[in-house]
């Protein structure tokens, strides 16, 4: 099978990165400093989880990727001690300048130590909770008088989601003011997609592929990815409350019409190469009419952050290629 497929969705994300490139600020811009603004002490409340900041924070210690990026986005490096090793790696961070510029970068893990958290002396820690460590890590540091904020992954799933946390850690670290202008400029970009799209319904079907570990995934139905596809008109097939492996079985059940592939860390479609030249997949639509694209894990998964909104742009243009996006 040749590959003009997967040209076609290069040039595609080609095309929604050009156009939001003349609609949006660069993402890494340098945020000025910002002082904490507001009365102290202040209770933050994350889903059933409230939690008393006594004092502005200065040495915000965030243990995963989408809430180090934007504690970097609303008041830069400086009031920063720590973000998590995916803040300053390439293709995972979104403020990888800012990132770049914190005093320490805590190694990949899914069981936060808690003495070498305390270590970095901090008056507020941010974290995502997806293992049993991490909330064990948040039961120390509570004991130890320091106030933790812990985000779940479904936190992070969805613009409007995203714009909460967004909000939240505003409210926590006193950067409010930017807190809101960030989430005007996202609801903003949000609706012209949502409106540039309304006068054209789909009924498009969409499988969507991730790959960890040299292994092929189909997306979980509750992925940012597949919150995207949803709001951008697309139906997500194949879809499981979980990742399931991706075969040409799951392929030919889903029968998609289009199939979105997550560029994870700048690998394109190369890990899905062989899987979708099986001749099996010859009649599934997507393949037969040449319908398959990707889009980066930059702007379209749960670490994706304020970009969320951006991953929602490239979607869209690829189910409505003739929507002025």
């Amino acid at each position: 099978m040749n590959h003009r497929l997967t040209r076609a969705g290069v040039a595609l994300c080609a095309l929604a990165a050009l156009t939001l490139s003349a609609c949006s600020a660069p993402t890494e811009a340098t945020p000025a400093p910002t002082s904490a603004t507001g009365s102290w002490p202040r209770t933050v409340t994350v889903d059933d989880q409230t939690v008393t900041i006594d004092e502005a924070p200065q040495r915000i210690v965030a243990l995963s990727t989408e809430t180090g990026d934007i504690a970097l986005e609303l008041v830069g490096h400086e009031r920063v001690a720590a973000v998590s090793h995916g803040s300053v790696t390439e293709g995972a961070g979104n403020q990888i300048a800012e990132a770049e510029l914190v005093d320490t970068a805590l190694p990949a893990g899914t069981n936060p130590d808690p003495e070498q958290i305390l270590a970095l002396d901090p008056d507020l820690v941010l974290m995502t909770s997806r293992h049993e460590g991490e909330q064990d890590a948040a039961d120390v540091l509570s004991k130890a008088g320091v106030p933790s904020l812990i985000f779940d992954s479904s936190n992070f799933e969805s613009i409007d989601t995203v714009m909460t946390a967004v909000e939240t850690i505003g409210q926590a670290i006193g950067a409010e003011s930017t807190a809101a202008d960030i989430v005007t400029s996202m609801t903003e970009q949000q609706a012209r997609v949502l409106a540039a799209i309304s006068d054209d319904p789909i009924d498009t079907t969409v499988l969507l592929l991730m790959s960890r570990g040299g292994r092929q995934f189909v997306q979980s139905a509750s992925s940012a990815m597949s919150t995207l596809v949803e709001q951008a008109g697309g139906t997500v097939v194949g879809a499981s409350e979980g990742a399931v492996p991706a075969g040409p079985e799951a392929i030919i059940a889903a029968n998609p019409d289009v199939i979105i592939v997550e560029d994870f860390q700048g690998e394109g479609i190369t890990p899905f190469t062989d899987l979708l030249d099986a001749g099996a997949l010859a009649d599934v639509p997507a393949i037969a009419s040449e319908q398959t694209a990707t889009v980066s894990a930059s702007i379209a998964s749960g670490t994706s952050g304020t970009r969320t909104v951006e991953g929602l742009t490239a979607i869209a243009s690829i189910l409505h290629p003739d929507a002025d996006l």
